[in-house]
């Protein structure tokens, strides 16, 4: 007892409950348990000034707190702006005693869950573990944190071999793995993991690796086996329902999601997929009615997406509202800031005014979205293009689809993924066998226009590499290499030259362009300091 009391006496508690009298009744008990420092919040927004400010080692948080954030969109916002660390204890607090509320993907859950009525032992039996649990993982936890894999991989091997904590040691061990792209040494763990008990994350990492290496089918084997095993293991059904999308087995997708949403129906992200499989069978009603509470949900999530509001003004699109889907592109535009939430927003706005027969604004959005592959926005991801292109090509802008195919085709000539999903909205526009040559002419030029560079810098022909990277970088204006090597020709040529205030804002420029495109890019960070060197 006198241990957890000591344990307990040097943490900083937080305890969020809406109402007085059970916040009174839980702060009592944790003063009994040995806890000292005790703050306390009646909602989830006097619990986000307090969190910004204080860094907790252990939160009780109700799930249910009113109007506003409920406790689990107060987690995810936590972990998602850094206000508290991987060793801090979240404990979730409910009167539920079933799953619906509560079940939520892995990486969003807390770390353990208090049924009320609670007593005392219960919760210093409860917090003792927790507490016990995270200091045990704690220098592992920093490691990874800190993107040491190899100091937090030596720390697995060392406590699994003192055989405490093994499970949660090995998951953790898997998962550095996999994320660092060693999948033989992930897939070893997981096997090892599943020849000694059946857990079902240790399936899913597999199931994860066989969609990495596109084994759709053993990834598909793998899920079902967790499903019919755990059938409460809800990120197995997210999973799966992926599988079923890369396949393009809408049906089945849908059905997938259709069961993880009736165990737990308060998942944006879940309400979201469903609304999207919906639209592709065709059932535009409960399409609509997913994404709206999805956008419900989501009304005080730090994690929100575009995703809801695009459905559903594309569900209203197709069913003819397209004065509600101009309301709904407006409540994007209010929530949402960034050249990418702009522009869907922009791509779907078109298909409203293609729908409603307004020329004048079709010919002014196409014009406006026709400004990204000419270099003239701000960059925006590969996918964002791809998604506006599509637009493009089923709204019967056929030029400006094709310009734009072709401009993150070039942009991205070495990313085969990009290539064939550009492909396929050829082959949807029916122009397949065209799209393919326009495709591999455009990967060609790009290709050839970043070697010329590189030959002409090995050559030691520093004018004319310069020359060369500068029709690169114009050519390919989002791509990161094509920035970093015109970059890369200017601070060197002002290396033996000697100084050049025009070129060192040219290199500096195409350093920060890079950084847009591709944030803690290791080759921007090496030449930015080179170029502050002859600054200096």
């Amino acid at each position: 007892m006198s241990n957890s009391v000591d344990a307990f006496g040097s943490r900083q508690f937080l305890l969020v409950e809406d109402f007085e009298t059970m916040r009174g009744v839980i702060r009592g008990l944790l003063r009994r348990c040995g806890a000292q420092r005790v703050d306390t919040a009646a909602s989830g927004e006097d619990a986000v000034k307090l969190l910004s400010k204080t860094s907790y080692d252990v939160v009780l948080c109700d799930y249910n707190l009113g109007d506003g954030r409920n406790g689990q969109m107060l987690l995810e916002e936590s972990r998602h702006k850094g206000w508290i660390t991987p060793a801090a204890v979240w404990i979730m607090i409910t009167a539920e005693k079933h799953s619906d509320m509560i079940s939520v993907a892995a990486e969003h859950a807390p770390d353990d869950y208090l049924l009320k009525p609670i007593t005392e032992g219960t919760l210093q039996t409860r917090l003792s573990r927790l507490l016990d649990r995270k200091a045990a993982l704690a220098d592992v936890i920093a490691a990874i944190g800190a993107k040491d894999n190899a100091k937090a991989l030596s720390l697995c091997s060392a406590r699994i071999a003192e055989g405490k904590n093994v499970a949660e040691l090995l998951r953790l061990q898997a998962q550095i793995y996999q994320q660092s792209g060693d999948a033989a040494k992930a897939r070893a763990v997981y096997e090892d993991v599943l020849g000694r008990a059946n857990l079902p994350w240790a399936k899913l990492g597999l199931a994860k690796l066989c969609m990495e290496e596109g084994d759709l089918n053993a990834a598909r084997n793998q899920l079902e086996s967790i499903i019919q095993n755990h059938p409460q293991y809800l990120e197995a059904y997210d999973c799966l329902a992926k599988v079923h999308e890369m396949q393009e087995q809408a049906q089945a997708q849908l059905d997938v999601l259709q069961r993880a949403s009736k165990l737990s129906p308060n998942s944006a992200s879940r309400q979201s997929a469903l609304g999207a499989a919906a639209l592709k069978t065709g059932d535009t009603e409960l399409a609509g009615q997913s994404f709206q509470r999805s956008i419900k949900l989501n009304e005080h999530s730090a994690l929100k997406t575009t995703a809801p509001f695009l459905g559903l003004a594309r569900v209203q699109v197709e069913t003819g509202a397209t004065a509600d889907a101009l309301q709904t592109l407006a409540g994007l535009a209010e929530q949402f800031e960034g050249a990418e939430p702009r522009l869907l927003g922009k791509a779907m706005e078109l298909r409203v005014h293609v729908k409603a027969g307004n020329l004048a604004a079709v010919k002014a959005a196409t014009s406006e979205l026709q400004q990204l592959s000419q270099g003239k926005l701000e960059p925006v991801s590969a996918g964002t293009a791809l998604d506006i292109a599509e637009t493009l090509m089923e709204t019967g802008q056929r030029e400006a689809a094709i310009e734009m195919l072709q401009f993150v085709s070039r942009n991205n000539h070495d990313d085969q993924t990009v290539a064939d999903r550009a492909q396929k909205v050829f082959d949807a526009g029916g122009m397949g066998e065209a799209g393919r040559e326009l495709l591999s002419a455009s990967r060609k030029q790009a290709s050839e226009a970043m070697n010329e560079g590189v030959q002409l810098i090995s050559q030691g022909k520093l004018p004319e590499a310069l020359e060369s990277m500068r029709r690169a970088r114009d050519l390919m204006p989002q791509n990161p290499r094509a920035q970093l090597n015109l970059a890369y020709v200017a601070i060197t040529f002002i290396e033996k030259q000697g100084a050049d205030a025009a070129l060192a804002q040219e290199a500096r420029q195409a350093i920060v362009s890079a950084q847009g495109i591709a944030p803690g890019n290791a080759r921007a960070a090496e030449l930015q300091l080179r170029l502050e060197k002859l600054k200096a």
